[in-house]
């Protein structure tokens, strides 16, 4: 069986980029299988190439014996001296096994060994070719559509963004360019997918390489990516070079460079910072157009409390709290974004809440939230010896109002616990509660708390700041503000904000408007003393001639 494939393996070699020696391995396999599945696995076989004429031929052997035992392995004397008249009993003969022998199925399986051993070489020269290009960008054409994901083809081979890696806002269709960032080849048994994708951070930042010069020469240096991918993105700069303005190169002439970067991704948002290594700068310019008018550090929980303007505080938020949560990506710090005015109502309760500790008055009250104690948990992580420094409170005193805030805190991190008559009572809107506005109930109806109800159902407050994305120190003010509440519907605070004394709290501190009650002198006791005995003294009369007229009238 003669097959002149000269022509078939200069074709192959000049289409695939395959070695001619592999191409003929690969025939040369492919004619073996016919062969054998023709004669069986047993069968002696030998393929031999010619690489000049491009003739490919197949032999197989058989014994001569006497008695034919395998009519595939054996032969008879007297057909082998037909073949070979010097043929002896023991002899090989080698026969040339004709085209028309090997019939559609063993034809079938060379073709099937051609295609898939191909097909695995092109999957093996596409592997060494892109294995050292992850975390490179591409660009290719649409050539179909699959499982929602888009086939790329990308010259030699084609890789697949998979939809998970869309950017929402993209429309592409069959034959449109397209650019994609590589995120990992593997290689196969069927030969080497190529996966890409077009929301990675890496891909924003590889489209700047691309766009600003000095990024790529490393004048200008991204510090930092956080990305809402077909939203809106932000990404901080600096300079190594003092006459290079890092925010202006990235930008470019009239916004030509950030323009082309924003064509790319369908017209997401692109904030460009520049970087600060002071925390609190950095945050400010983070969260910039938006004026900042105050920021409170916790460096424990690595968060900071970013106080606003009121007609500021949805602009500094964003839409679903989408510019705080990059912010906080960018900056890696836990960022709370709070009114002017919720903060001054959030002040009055944290000092509402100082004045329930016994030994607290407003005075020192004032002091402490001045320093940053505004909590209880607060004044429990102070040392004593350092809450002694203020005026009129000793050693033993520091101890004893940290002892008490800290029982009220347990309380206050805890279960909260309510009847079912009470339950029914929160399904309300978390507004409700004074710290809560507008945007903030927005936010965390989104975590799934939509009502007092679901606030409560929480076990802890570690809990409820896990869940529902808020700093640990928010999450408290929200609980203690619930607890008050509750206190509240309980009957243990009226609801014009008059406080009762059978309360949790010590509230007969606290005068009819919140205010802490003033010590009064011996001489101004004794005067209320009399005016008390007087008011008493006209009641009792009063009662008396009301009791005379009713007798008299019955």
């Amino acid at each position: 069986m003669d097959f002149n494939l000269k022509e078939l393996v200069d074709q192959l070699v000049k289409m695939k980029g395959i070695k001619r020696e592999l191409i003929v391995d690969i025939l040369k396999e492919a004619l073996y299988r016919a062969v054998q599945k023709k004669l069986g696995e047993d069968a002696d076989i030998d393929i031999m190439y010619d690489d000049t004429t491009g003739e490919l031929q197949a032999f197989y052997f058989r014994e001569v014996v006497e008695v034919v035992e395998d009519k595939q392995l054996d032969i008879n004397l007297e057909e082998a001296r037909k073949l070979n008249p010097d043929a002896q009993i023991g002899d090989t003969l080698g026969l040339k096994m004709e085209a028309g022998e090997l019939g559609r199925i063993a034809a079938q399986v060379a073709k099937q060994v051609i295609i898939q051993k191909i097909k695995t070489l092109e999957g093996d020269l596409v592997y060494d070719e892109f294995k050292d290009r992850q975390l490179e960008i591409i660009t290719g054409t649409v050539r179909r559509f699959e499982k929602g994901g888009i086939i790329v083809d990308i010259g030699k081979a084609e890789a697949y963004i998979p939809y998970s890696q869309h950017i929402p806002t993209d429309r592409f269709r069959i034959s449109d360019r397209i650019k994609a960032f590589i995120t990992d080849v593997v290689k196969t048994p069927q030969g080497c997918n190529i996966l890409l994708s077009r929301i990675n951070t890496m891909f924003l930042i590889k489209l700047f390489e691309l766009e600003v010069p000095e990024i790529a020469e490393g004048i200008v240096k991204i510090e930092g990516v956080a990305r809402d991918a077909g939203h809106r993105s932000k990404i901080s700069v600096r300079s190594t070079d003092s006459d290079v303005d890092p925010v202006g190169a990235c930008v470019g002439m009239k916004g030509s460079r950030i323009q082309n970067v924003v064509h790319e991704l369908s017209g997401e948002k692109i904030d460009i910072i520049p970087w600060d290594d002071d925390p609190v700068k950095y945050i400010c310019n983070t969260l910039s157009p938006v004026e900042v008018s105050q920021i409170i550090i916790d460096e424990d929980e690595h968060s900071m409390d970013v106080i606003v303007p009121d007609d500021q505080l949805s602009v500094a938020i964003g839409r679903g709290g989408e510019n705080v949560r990059l912010a906080s990506q960018l900056t890696g710090w836990s960022i709370d974004i709070q009114s002017e005015s919720q903060m001054q109502m959030m002040l009055e309760e944290a000092k509402r809440r100082l004045l329930f500790i016994e030994g607290i008055d407003e005075s020192i009250a004032d002091s402490l939230i001045r320093l940053g104690y505004t909590t209880l948990e607060d004044i429990t992580t102070v040392e004593p010896e350092v809450l002694s420094e203020l005026p009129d409170i000793t050693t033993e005193k520091a101890k004893d109002i940290i002892k008490q805030a800290a029982s009220m805190l347990e309380k206050g991190m805890g279960v909260i616990d309510i009847d079912d008559e009470l339950e029914e009572k929160l399904d309300v809107s978390t507004t409700t509660l004074k710290c809560i506005n507008e945007e903030l109930s927005e936010y965390i109806a989104e975590k799934g708390y939509h009502n007092l109800a679901d606030i409560q159902s929480e076990p802890d407050t570690e809990t409820f700041a896990k869940n529902a994305e808020l700093s640990l120190r928010r999450a408290r003010q929200i609980r203690y503000s619930l607890q008050l509440h509750i206190d509240e519907m309980n009957g243990l605070v009226t609801s014009n904000g008059k406080i009762n004394a059978d309360s949790y709290f010590d509230f007969s501190k606290l005068d009819e408007d919140g205010e802490a009650k003033k010590e009064p002198t011996e001489e101004k006791t004794e005067e209320k003393t009399e005016e008390n005995s007087e008011e008493k003294a006209e009641e009792k009369s009063e009662e008396k001639s009301e009791e005379s007229a009713k007798e008299r009238s019955s």
